[in-house]
């Protein structure tokens, strides 16, 4: 017991550890524990074992509410980072956004929590998981597939419905003719839009903008395919963007440039922000190994296997806490290994924790995209002070 339990009128008095702008919005200090959406992280790290991924259902529909502001005559489509669960799928379905997804498991998994078919947007990448022989399989059960050049459009077969919906991923001028006449010479597609993918500032959101439209007038022009949806990327790396921010005339100012230039008819919009429905939506928990204080870097080890996850993150900011106490004592600087001690490409370095960690402590972790970090075995949502685990399927 910490003198800010005993005490607890001495608490309003000290500053909040926690950044709000990292940490999910429903994370709050109760008796020197950490809750997000009313749940007491340590009691998830006690109930469920550790590493688990906790999604906050407040966090993720306030993110989905926050991207859509400013684009009201715009189609949102949500992405996640490394991981798709019911929860999040549930969350998109209740906003009547769109989601993308990578793979058939992902479809599948969208499906069953809710999320109509013809909001359902397969990104399909060379190399990627739903590139190679599984994109017949693949390409099932969505409502518009995105296929971007070097993906094998061969191996996609026809549905019993009909051509899949296709949205051909251009980018640049030059490169983006040779595509479309794939898309358009396939018989399993049927070309309606396409995508370009764009940093957050006008100038680059505009000149990505004309290209496509461009290029959509060129298909008509050359080969008589009137596309009538362009799909918009905007990098965020990971950050809820407010679309009221400027960036809402920002993509409709060169879209309505790009008709009137090309005598085109206005195309349906829509908007994908990436990996930001996670951003300050989930947190990793984890417990404390041990902390080797013999190595000159003092690295902390945790529960879970860190896998590409930290590897991804390596360099970028991790925010971090101990989730079960009040700690005491000074802060310092740590590096964090995953419970087989892997330096390396697993080494995530510069994160602040109490100077008395010890083994057994639960630590919360959160990236800046919301991602797992840590490869959980679990996955629950949170809301209200109730739990909600999350089956892997």
């Amino acid at each position: 017991m910490t003198l800010l339990d005993i005490l607890p009128s001495l608490r309003g008095t000290t500053t909040s550890r926690l950044d709000p702008t990292v940490w999910p919005v429903t994370t709050h200090y109760r008796h020197g524990r950490i809750t997000v959406g009313g749940v007491d992280l340590g009691e998830v790290a006690d109930r469920f074992g550790t590493p688990t991924y906790v999604l906050d259902e407040a966090g993720l529909r306030g993110a989905g509410a926050t991207i859509s502001r400013g684009f009201r005559h715009a189609e949102v489509l949500c992405g996640t980072s490394s991981l798709l669960t019911g929860g999040v799928a549930r969350a998109v379905a209740g906003l009547r956004l769109s989601l993308v997804v990578h793979s058939r498991h992902e479809a599948v998994l969208a499906r069953r929590n809710g999320v109509d078919p013809d909001r359902i947007v397969l990104l399909i990448g060379p190399g990627g998981s739903g590139s190679g022989p599984a994109v017949t399989l693949a390409a099932g059960g969505v409502g518009r597939i995105v296929v971007d050049a070097g993906v094998p459009i061969d191996t996609i077969g026809v549905p019993e419905r009909g051509p899949h919906k296709t949205i051909a991923r251009v980018h640049d001028y030059r490169s983006a003719d040779a595509l479309v006449g794939r898309v358009i010479d396939a018989p399993a597609l049927e070309l309606i839009g396409v995508r370009c993918d764009a940093a957050p500032n006008p100038d680059d959101i505009r000149d990505r903008v004309l290209t496509a439209v461009a290029v959509m007038c060129d298909a008509y022009r050359e080969h008589r395919v009137l596309m009538t949806e362009l799909h918009v990327g905007i990098s965020t790396d990971g950050t809820v963007i407010d679309g009221a921010s400027g960036l809402g005339d920002a993509l409709e100012n060169p879209v309505e440039e790009a008709c009137i230039r090309n005598r085109f008819p206005r195309p349906r919009i829509a908007v994908d922000f990436g990996d930001s429905i996670t951003g300050r939506a989930a947190v990793t928990v984890t417990r404390v190994r041990g902390v080797d204080r013999t190595d000159s870097g003092r690295p902390v080890i945790v529960e879970g296997s860190a896998g590409s996850a930290i590897a991804v993150t390596a360099g970028e900011p991790v925010a971090a806490a101990i989730a079960n106490r009040h700690p005491l004592g000074p802060t310092e600087i740590f590096p964090i290994v995953d419970s087989r001690g892997v330096m390396g490409d697993h080494f995530c370095s510069g994160v602040v924790l109490s100077q008395d960690i010890r083994a057994g402590d639960v630590v919360a972790l959160v990236g800046r995209d919301g991602r797992d970090l840590l490869d959980s075995a679990q996955v629950v949502s949170v809301a209200h002070g109730r739990i909600h685990q999350i089956p892997a399927e």
